[in-house]
C-alpha cells in the first residue's frame, strides 16, 4: 500500500505516539505474509490519532488500538486486513497467461494473438475451484500434449485461427493472427473466483466472525476491516446476490460485543489525462443492540476519520519479491522541458541523483536508456557542450508519495570566439 520509505516514516510517528518502539509491528513489517496488515493498522493508528490521544500495542495484550473519543470515553479498536481468499487461484491464473504469452513470442511472422479462457471448474458455496497448474509445473503444462498439440498447429499455420480445450485444467487456449504490428490486444477471461453464495462464505462475515469474540472489553468495541486488494468490501452485492451489509449483519447478529464495524475499500481510479490514483472510501456502521452503544457524537466522529492523509501506491504481496524488483524509496519521473530563454530544465527525483552520484546507477539507465527518444535528447545536449546555469529543490511530500527534486536548468554552450570549432587547439 505504501513506499517502503513512507512506511518507515509512519512507524516514527506511531512509535513517537506510543512512546516506545512497537516490537510486533516491526516484526510484522519485516515479513512480506504480514507486512499489508502492519501497514494498515499503522495507517489506523495514524488516523485515530487526530481524534484523540491513542494506546497501541498494550504490553500486556488486548486490542490494537485504545482510543479517547472526544466525548471522554475510551474505545478499543482492531484492525484487520482483508486478502482475496482465492489468492492462490489468482495467482495461478496469471502464470498461465504468462507461460503463454513467452509462447506466443516465439511464433511468426506472422505474429500471432494467445488468449487464455478459464471456465469449467467447481463450484461450491465460496465459488469457483479452477483446476490449473502450479508454479512448479510449468514444463510439465507447456510440454502435455494437447498443449504442445496447440502451438505446433499455431506454428504450422499461425494465418489461421486455434483453440483447444485442454481435459487436465480448466483451461481453454485460442489463437488468432494479429492484424497488424499495431495490434497489441491480448483478451483473457474467467469466472469471478470469490461469488459466495451464502452469508457465512462471504469474506467480510469470515473476517469480522474471527474479531467479535477475540477480545472480551468493557467499553465500546469497535473493528475496522481494510482491503486494497479484495473486492468483497465493496458495498451492494458480491457474488450470487450476497451483499456486504446482510454479511456484515450476520456477523454481528446476537453478539452484543461489538459497538461498530468501519469497512474501508482501497480502490483504484484512472481519471481522464491523469494518473492512476487509490483512494479509501471508509464506511462506518454502527451495531443497534451493543452492549456499549456508541452515541450519535461518536459515531460522528469515526466517520470523520482521513485514511487519504498518505497516497495510497501498490498492494504489497504476500510473497517476497526479488531484491531488484524491491521498490524501497519514493522517486518518481524524470522530466524535461524548455524555456523561453533557449534553455532546458531538467527535473530529477532526489533518491535517484543520490544513486547516481554514488554510482548505484545511472540516469539513462533509470529512463529508458540512450536509444529512447529522452536518452538522446539529454546525450546530443551534454555532448553539444551544455552548461548547467541554474539549480533548485523541491520539498518533497512522503505523505502523497512525492520525492524532493532537484531542478537543473542546461543551456547551450556559447559561440566560439577564441577558436573556431573543431581548430586544433594545440
Amino acid at each position: 500500500m505504501l513506499y517502503e520509505e513512507q512506511a518507515a516514516e509512519l512507524l516514527r510517528r506511531c512509535e513517537a505516539l506510543a512512546g516506545r518502539t512497537l516490537h510486533q509491528l516491526r516484526g510484522n513489517l519485516a515479513k512480506a505474509s504480514t507486512r499489508a496488515e502492519a501497514v494498515w493498522e499503522l495507517l489506523m493508528v495514524e488516523a485515530a490519532s487526530q481524534l484523540g490521544e491513542v494506546e497501541c500495542e498494550a504490553p500486556h495484550g488486548g486490542p490494537d488500538i485504545r482510543l479517547l473519543m472526544p466525548s471522554g470515553r475510551w474505545v478499543s479498536v482492531e484492525v484487520t486486513y482483508l486478502h482475496p481468499r482465492f489468492e492462490g487461484e489468482q495467482r495461478r491464473w496469471r502464470l498461465v497467461t504468462g507461460w503463454m504469452a513467452e509462447a506466443e513470442s516465439t511464433i511468426g511472422p506472422p505474429r500471432v494473438a494467445f488468449e487464455c479462457h478459464f471456465e469449467g471448474g467447481r463450484s461450491d458455496a465460496s465459488g469457483t475451484r479452477l483446476r490449473l497448474p502450479h508454479e512448479h509445473e510449468r514444463k510439465r503444462f507447456l510440454e502435455s500434449a494437447e498443449v504442445g498439440s496447440f502451438l505446433a498447429a499455431v506454428r504450422a499455420r499461425p494465418e489461421l485461427r486455434h483453440h483447444a480445450k485442454l481435459t487436465d485444467y480448466s483451461v481453454t487456449l485460442r489463437s488468432r493472427p494479429r492484424l497488424s504490428e499495431k495490434d497489441m490486444l491480448t483478451n483473457s477471461s474467467g469466472p469471478a473466483l470469490e461469488s459466495p453464495k451464502t452469508v457465512a462464505e462471504h469474506a467480510a462475515f469470515r473476517s469480522l466472525r474471527a474479531k467479535v469474540d477475540q477480545h472480551k472489553v468493557a467499553e465500546p468495541y469497535v473493528v475496522c476491516i481494510g482491503s486494497d486488494v479484495s473486492g468483497a468490501l465493496r458495498t451492494g452485492y458480491s457474488g450470487l446476490g450476497i451483499r456486504l451489509q446482510d454479511a456484515l449483519g450476520a456477523a454481528v447478529r446476537r453478539s452484543g460485543r461489538l459497538s461498530g464495524v468501519l469497512v474501508v475499500p482501497i480502490e483504484t481510479k484512472l481519471p481522464i489525462l491523469s494518473e492512476l490514483t487509490r483512494y479509501a472510501r471508509p464506511t462506518f456502521y454502527a451495531v443497534a443492540n451493543s452492549r456499549f452503544p456508541l452515541s450519535a457524537a461518536e459515531v460522528a466522529a469515526f466517520q470523520t476519520l482521513n485514511l487519504n492523509r498518505w497516497k495510497y501506491t501498490f498492494p504489497l504481496a504476500r510473497r517476497e519479491v526479488a531484491p531488484k524488483h524491491r521498490r524501497r524509496k519514493v522517486a518518481g519521473p524524470l522530466t524535461i522541458s524548455h524555456t523561453r530563454r533557449d534553455t532546458v530544465k531538467l527535473t530529477i527525483p532526489a533518491p535517484i541523483l543520490v544513486d547516481v552520484l554514488a554510482g548505484r546507477t545511472s540516469l539513462l539507465e533509470e529512463y529508458g536508456g540512450d536509444n529512447s527518444s529522452f536518452g538522446r535528447q539529454v546525450l546530443d545536449s551534454l555532448r553539444a557542450g551544455w552548461s548547467v546555469v541554474g539549480c533548485s529543490f523541491r520539498v518533497g511530500n512522503l505523505e502523497q508519495a512525492k520525492a524532493a527534486t532537484v531542478e537543473l536548468e542546461l543551456a547551450p554552450p556559447h559561440s566560439p570566439v577564441f577558436w573556431a570549432d573543431g581548430e586544433n587547439k594545440s
